[in-house]
């Protein structure tokens, strides 16, 4: 009987986990849950069944909604007729991280905690977990007009800045800081009533404490370095922003773990908080820059129970010596020993640097030019553009509307001076256009 991995949605890193998978020895089963919900830039990132199975996978299984029961019943015919042994479900998106919980369960196979499986996509809840842990967490309100809003900001004496979400968002999309009550207003009408990325009508939207600080992004996974002891939680990659005055993502570079204790101890028990027992884990937090350049009081922004998008973890494998990150996904969601972490390793520590460049859009329009020029670059790991010419565009606000991404890698002196090359070689001609924003 031949062991299989079971990919739910696969879309971030899908074909380093199927590579993994296959040198693990594994076949795949991937999952296909319905797009038609998602915005259209998150459709484009989503391979067809055809480019799955050209990359390695055995079986393809696309269903109409996300349906536990029938998942689950369709993944035991599939084991049963093809002679599987069926070893572990991994999320490969944000909307899978549930459905693979359930679907794990309902196969008697690893999963994470189900009484937290809300509190690891609804903002809401899982601030509940993770303030019920005893962990410092932004204010927050559901609120469903501009009504509730004012009362939500009296009666948590908050001021503007302040945040509105959608509460089961995901990757910055449908996630305004509002200086006003216009702008406010702006972002109610834009989030109440319309479908969520998981395909779900949005009731109420989430209104948070506005946090100020430094904002990081520290991935864990799920670890046994040992066939007798239980899994813990490894930090293996650690991420600080440059954001722009305007509030839009600009740089991502990789550090050393142990460069920060407190935000480390903080994320691993954010992480344990909303019950991830398997897996990875992607904590944002937001922390206060104290003397020396070191950083204090950090301040959940959100957890996913996943590998952390914007190929940070193809960037950490290239980063940190030894370190398949995909592997060792496969290998927590299915129990295995990851033998290259020994057990009293609490992170690993990068022997690169790494710099993740966001192009943005700096006007709305009808793209006419674009200029970036990469080929002289000693560093480059990779790069990616967006937009197009000819697309219509509007200014960049999140990292999805970008318009393109520079990845490099190496020493740090030369990453800095290829990160000037790039930003002075890239340009981005836009003119005037009545049309509407696609």
């Amino acid at each position: 009987m031949e062991s299989a991995v079971v990919l739910i949605d696969p879309v971030t890193d899908w074909k380093q986990v199927i590579e993994a998978a296959a040198s693990l020895g594994h076949s795949v089963v991937a999952v296909q849950l319905p797009a038609e919900t998602l915005p259209d830039k998150f459709q484009s990132f989503v391979p067809t069944a055809l480019a799955l199975r050209e990359a390695g996978v055995d079986h393809v299984l696309s269903v109409e909604q996300r349906d536990v029961f029938s998942i689950a019943q369709q993944l035991q015919i599939i084991s049963s007729d093809c002679n599987l042994k069926l070893v572990g479900v991994v999320p490969l998106s944000e909307i899978a991280v549930e459905v693979s919980d359930c679907v794990a369960s309902c196969l008697g196979l690893p999963h994470n905690q189900l009484d937290c499986v809300t509190a690891r996509r609804d903002k809401g809840m899982m601030k509940n977990a993770v303030e019920a842990a005893g962990l410092r967490i932004a204010k927050y309100k559901r609120v469903a007009s501009m009504q509730d809003v004012n009362d939500a900001m009296s009666r948590l004496s908050l001021f503007y800045p302040i945040v509105l979400k959608t509460p089961a968002g995901m990757s910055t999309t449908d996630v305004f800081i509002c200086s006003n009550d216009q702008e406010a207003a702006r972002a109610i009408t834009s989030i109440i009533g319309k479908t969520g990325p998981d395909g779900r009508r949005v009731e109420k939207a989430l209104l948070e404490e506005y946090i100020g600080g430094v904002e990081f992004a520290i991935n864990l996974m799920a670890v046994s370095s040992d066939n007798n002891a239980p899994q813990r939680l490894l930090v293996t990659d650690v991420w600080k922003y440059r954001k722009t005055k305007q509030a839009r993502y600009d740089q991502a570079e990789i550090c050393n773990p142990d460069d920060y204790p407190s935000l480390l101890r903080y994320a691993t028990k954010v992480t344990e908080a909303v019950g991830v027992r398997v897996g990875a884990a992607h904590v944002e937090l937001k922390a206060e820059e104290v003397n020396n350049g070191s950083f204090a009081n950090p301040v959940m922004i959100e957890v996913g129970a996943r590998l952390s998008g914007g190929r940070k973890s193809i960037m950490a494998q290239s980063a940190i010596q030894n370190w398949n990150p995909f592997e060792a996904l496969i290998q927590s969601h299915s129990m295995e020993t990851c033998e290259i972490v020994s057990q009293n390793t609490n992170f690993l520590t990068p022997n690169k640097f790494v710099r993740h460049i966001f192009l943005p859009i700096e006007k709305k329009g009808r793209v006419e030019k674009i200029d970036l020029d990469v080929s002289s670059l000693t560093t480059l790991h990779s790069s990616a553009m967006i937009c197009k010419v000819g697309d219509i565009v509007d200014e960049t606000t999140d990292i999805l509307t970008c318009a393109g991404f520079v990845w490099l890698v190496g020493d740090r002196k030369q990453v800095d001076e290829d990160t000037d090359a790039v930003m002075s070689s890239f340009a981005l001609t836009v003119t005037d256009n009545e049309e509407s924003v696609c």
